[in-house]
Formats: structure tokens, sequence, C-alpha cells
């Protein structure tokens, strides 16, 4: 059985397996055109506007004509008329030939609906269903308003389903494998809250969540900047709950479907994505410990990943964004009024107090011992509500020292890095508590 392919490049697959692609534009469009409305009679007038616009030839009838003949020599399956001519147009007869449109359209709306009870299922048929994509839709062939129109409707069906296909991830329990995708859909199509809103869960989910709170900064600034709004009900309420630890924000139980094909390739943006310019702005910096492919999806397997830190092994570890795990140190975001620190009792480390609602808490010498709240001194800490201390560069700050050299001059080189790093994502939390008290204040 033949099939007409949309999206994507314009092509037919023939009976035999054999593919078929128009060779100009204006066939590819007008193939295009008649598929979309096929057992519709579509008049010389408005295939003519879609093929040459405001500026059609003199003699358009006889183009029209040429290009109509063309395309039923092109066409399979002898014995079948395909393209009809009546008196005031034009008409398709499809037979028995299905389109991957309609394939599309049958496989996301069964995912969709299996979502709420059954997502692993439902992640396959979202699966299958992207994997039909070899392109942006009717690539090359929106030459007018009927073929424009129905790329921009394929292509919200499209991000509608990879929205649908990362949501049932998470609820399967996956976390550390899909956040890659995530940013990547986020940076190509960045006023769609809805990817921000599951990269923050993502990211919390995997223990990162200093990035979380990241990624709801860059919405609002980019919906501020854009339009001139703040974010959405949902995505506020999504940064109370990290904020607050909300225990609605733990993975659900273990789950595991059967496999199902891979896919190779998110989305490409287009001009009419950003409203401010055509080109698509750059996506956020990966995390080193974050190696997955960007363009690939999420697994098809829908296995429970525990939320792991990357771990910090010795003086040349890098500290990331979220925590750090390793021999004698960590460093993370404790919630509202939390500060950061390495943890007391570690080998010449500096010690953490934990903090309570409203109180900071100080890291100073290697006792372990608690700064005074709010003391910005010659350790070098600074606060939130409290403080967080660092020791200087001749202290170990919780590493251990593989060589068993703790004043080495690479140690010293990344104690300093992990000081400004730890430095920044105070000032970043105490900015971002600081705006929203100003915003709750004000609503």
């Amino acid at each position: 059985m033949s099939e007409f392919r949309l999206l994507g490049p314009v092509t037919v697959c023939d009976t035999a397996g054999g593919v078929i692609a128009p060779s100009g534009p204006k066939q590819r469009a007008l193939l295009a055109t008649l598929v979309l409305h096929a057992g519709q009679l579509l008049s010389v007038d408005r295939l003519v506007e879609e093929l040459w616009g405001s500026a059609p030839p003199a003699n358009a009838s006889n183009a029209l004509q040429a290009h109509v003949a063309r395309l039923r020599r092109l066409l399979p399956a002898p014995g079948h008329e395909w393209i009809s001519t009546l008196p005031t147009g034009y008409l398709l007869a499809p037979g028995r030939a299905s389109t991957d449109v309609a394939r599309f359209t049958r496989l996301s709306g069964q995912g969709r609906a299996a979502l709420p009870h059954d997502p692993g299922q439902a992640a396959q048929l979202l699966q299958r269903a992207l994997s039909l994509w070899r392109g942006p839709a009717l690539q090359d062939s929106r030459h007018g308003p009927l073929c424009t129109a129905e790329a921009d409707r394929l292509e919200e069906q499209r991000l509608t389903a990879w929205e649908a296909l990362y949501e049932a991830s998470l609820k399967c329990g996956r976390s550390t494998g899909i956040t890659a995708g995530l940013e990547r859909l986020s940076a190509d199509h960045p006023l769609r809250e809805r990817f921000y809103d599951l990269l923050m869960l993502a990211l919390y989910r995997g223990g990162r969540q200093a990035e979380a709170l990241g990624v709801y900064e860059r919405a609002r600034r980019h919906l501020i900047t854009t339009l001139g709004i703040e974010p959405g009900p949902a995505l506020r309420a999504r940064l109370e709950a990290i904020l607050n630890h909300c225990p609605t924000l733990t993975p659900p139980p273990h789950q595991t479907p059967p496999p199902s094909p891979s896919l190779h390739q998110h989305p490409s943006p287009t001009s009419r994505s950003h409203p401010s310019g055509p080109g698509r702005p750059p996506g956020p910096a990966r995390s080193r410990g974050d190696r997955t492919d960007p363009m690939a999806p999420p697994a098809p397997a829908c296995t429970a990943d525990p939320p792991a830190l990357s771990p910090l092994t010795g003086p040349a570890a890098s500290a990331t964004s979220a925590g750090m795990t390793g021999p004698g140190a960590s460093a993370g975001l404790m919630g509202p009024g939390a500060s950061v620190g390495v943890p007391a009792g570690s080998p010449g480390g500096a010690g953490l107090v934990a903090p309570t609602a409203g109180a900071g808490a100080g890291c100073s010498d290697l006792t372990g011992s608690a700064g005074p709240t709010g003391s910005v001194g010659p350790t070098g800490s600074v606060g939130l509500t409290g403080s967080v201390g660092l020791t200087d560069l001749g202290g170990s700050a919780g590493f251990a020292d593989p060589a068993g050299v703790a004043g080495s001059a690479d140690l010293a080189g990344e104690l300093a890095h992990l000081r400004a790093r730890i430095e920044e994502l105070a000032r970043d939390q105490q900015d971002l508590l600081r705006r929203i008290q100003r915003d709750q204040a004000v609503h």
C-alpha cells in the first residue's frame, strides 16, 4: 500500500518500498496541498495562490495544468487515477493509500491517552509517533497559506508529543538521562514554559537543585525581555515546590516497559519560534555529569535512575553546580535560607552547621565550628540570611589528597575555583530569594 509522507521532505512510498520524490519545489507544494485536502475539490484559483502567491505567471492556469500532468506521471499504482480534473479545479483520490500524518496523529493520541495510567506504554507509543518525523513538516514546500498553516499545526502537535514523552519518562522515574534533551528543547522554544517545568523537575530529582533554580531564572528573564510578563502559575508553583523540598517531587515507584525504537533528533526551531529574531539562542552549558546526546530523546526503557550527584575524587575533580560527593567533600544548596559548605568532620575540612529556617550556617576553621551569622571575614564567608565560610587556600576544604600533599599548588587552584563557584551560587540564590519575596509582597 502506498504512503504519502509529509513529516519531512514531501515524498511518496510505493507498494514495492521505493521512494518517489517530486523534482521541484512547486511539484512538492502541489502534491502536499492535494494530499492534505485529499477527497476535496481545490479550485484553480486556490492552487495558483498556493504555488505562486500574489505574483502568478501570465498563463497560471496552463502552468498549473502542466504541474498536474507531471504529478500524474510520477505517482505509482497503474490503473488508479490519483488526480481528477473537474470543471473548477482538481481533486486527489487517495484510495487505499495512507499518510504518515495520520499515523502520527493516531499514535500520539493513544500515547497521551495512556499517560495517566500507564506511562511506560505511553512512552513507547509517543516514541513510535515521533520516529515518523524526518525533518520539519512539509519541508521546502511551505509556499502558500494552506501548506504554511498545516505545517504550523503539525509542528505544534510534535512539540506537544515531546512534552508528553518527557512527562511519561519522569513518571517512570527517569531523570538523569533526559536533561540534555530538555535543555535543547527549552533553548529552541524559549516561550514554551512546559519544557522549563519538566527540566526543573528532572534536575531536582537528579540532585541538581541549584541548576533547577537557574532554569527558572533563565525562563523568567526571557519571558520578561520578550513578552514583558512573569512566568505562569505552573512554573511558579514548581519553583515554590523545589525551594520547599515538596514531597510530591520525589520519583514514582520503579516501572519498566518493553523496549521501543529510539529517535535521533528533536524538532528544529524556525523563525516563528523566536519573536525576537530568527536566530536560535544558545542553549545552556551541559553539565559534565550528563553525557546524553542533546539530540536524543529519553531512552525507551523507563527505568528508575538514582538521583546521584557527580563524584569528586581528588584535587583534580571539579565542582558541579548542584552538589559534590567524594572522599571528604560536598557542597549543595539546601533550600530557602540555607547555606553552602563542606561537611564537618572531613579530613582537614571546614564545618557545616545545619541551618534552621531563616538562619545562616557558618563554615570556619578546621575544627568544624560555626562562624558568626552573616559574617564576612578573613575566611571569605558570604551569606544569604546567614553565612557560608570558606577556609583559606592552605586548607584542604574536605578534599582527600590522593598523593597526601595537602598544600600542593594544584589543590590550591582547585580550592580557589571551588570558593568562586560556591560564592557565585550563594549570590544567585540570594538574588532569587529576594525577588521571590518581592513578588510575594506585591501579590
